[in-house]
């Protein structure tokens, strides 16, 4: 009796360990079943639907194309940086510091203007040696910082004309260097108060206005009345202004009107335009 209800025990538990066995068979299947089915999933996911590929090239472009941006901007601050650098030195270079008018110059401004003659009034009675004004007109003929190789002695037009050329070229060293030798060479030539204005014109629209100043006073100086007269004294005035001078740019605005009452209408407009400039 015993040994039948042991060999009963013993069937029993075969046969429960064979039926565990068969369903850890069975999950196991399942799970390599299950594993292989997900790893199918994603494989269609990732690689068979094209609009997932489609993104995915679109996120890869992205990519690309802000690191591309993000190293170009890095070189632009870079490039940004040695331009400031640049102009930096250049100003420092282009901009010294401007001179101002020497005592001269002043002593025409605040006496000579009020003892040059009217608009018609002859010009024999004008000194044409007063010690006072030689260094202005020294200035106006002078060069800046050092010798400059003289130009060919050509016919006093040819040299005029040719420095106006250049100065309406915009070579403005070209043109300072021959009104220089014409006002040098031609001091009596009858376009040597013109030929300081233009000079003056170099200086000036290269923002020296010391030198221009001097020059547009040895125009006037030289040709109280000629063609140029007007347009010097309106520059001389700007220039003045340029250098800070305000109240002396008014006070030579206001003797535009009792210097120059016939005056074209051009430079009277320049005069007005000025006079708004510096707020007379």
């Amino acid at each position: 009796m015993i040994r039948f209800l042991c060999l009963s025990v013993v069937v029993t538990a075969i046969a429960a360990t064979s039926a565990q066995a068969q369903s850890r068979r069975e999950l196991a299947e399942r799970i390599d079943a299950t594993e292989v089915r997900i790893g199918e999933l994603e494989a269609q996911f990732l690689a068979g639907d094209p609009v997932v590929e489609t993104l995915m090239e679109r996120l890869d472009a992205l990519d690309y194309q802000i690191r591309e941006m993000t190293g170009q901007v890095e070189q632009l601050e870079f490039e940004n940086r040695q331009l400031r650098q640049q102009l930096e030195a250049l100003d420092s270079q282009v901009n010294p510091p401007v001179p101002a008018i020497d005592d001269a110059a002043a002593a025409f401004m605040s006496e000579g203007l009020e003892a040059m003659p009217q608009d018609g009034e002859p010009l024999e009675d004008i000194p044409t040696a007063d010690p006072r004004f030689a260094d202005a007109r020294a200035a106006a003929t002078g060069t800046l910082g050092g010798p400059v190789e003289a130009m060919p002695v050509a016919d006093p037009m040819v040299l005029f004309q040719s420095a106006q050329s250049r100065l309406l070229d915009g070579d403005f060293d070209g043109a300072q260097l021959g009104f220089e030798q014409f006002v040098a060479d031609h001091a009596d030539h009858g376009s040597a108060g013109e030929a300081y204005y233009w000079l003056g014109e170099t200086f000036y629209v290269r923002d020296n206005f010391g030198s221009a100043a001097d020059n547009y006073i040895a125009s006037l100086r030289t040709q109280p009345n000629g063609p140029r007269a007007p347009d010097a004294l309106v520059r001389l005035a700007a220039s003045l202004r340029g250098l800070g001078r305000v109240d002396e740019a008014c006070d030579t605005l206001g003797r535009f009107s009792r210097q120059f009452p016939n005056a074209g209408p051009d430079s009277r407009d320049r005069a007005a335009r000025e006079s708004v400039r510096a707020n007379c």
